[in-house]
């Protein structure tokens, strides 16, 4: 079984990166989260999630993953908004929007949960 899981793993391992890069390339402030949560949604139908829920909170994004047997139910979650900062790397998934930038992870985050969704 663990063999299994992690060819799995390493199969979604370049789509997470994929999905943090994109997330860095546009971030947004926290409370002005437009095209995040929805390029979230929009992600997590992708994988054939039909339970989706937006603006959870405000803005926020909740996806219900049930599994094919009965168990405890188990959260997982990740912010998803910038920082005010001016990026100054010199990257090819470099902030595109002008003072706005992740330097705090969440992108990281963000993408690290949607291939927990993929996975599970």
């Amino acid at each position: 079984m663990a063999v299994i899981a992690k060819k799995k793993l390493e199969a979604i391992q370049a789509q997470v990166v994929k999905w943090r890069r994109h997330l860095h390339v546009y971030p947004e402030l926290s409370f002005e989260e437009v095209e995040t949560p929805a390029y979230i949604a929009e992600q997590l139908k992708g994988m054939g999630i039909t339970d989706i829920q937006t603006g959870v909170g405000g803005r926020g994004v909740l996806a219900k993953i049930t599994g094919g047997k009965a168990g405890p139910t188990i959260a997982f979650r990740a912010d998803f908004d910038a920082l005010p900062i001016q990026e100054e790397n010199d990257v090819p998934y470099k902030s595109t929007v002008s003072g706005k930038m992740h330097a705090c992870g969440h992108d990281g985050h963000t993408a690290a949960l949607l291939g927990v969704a993929r996975f599970l």
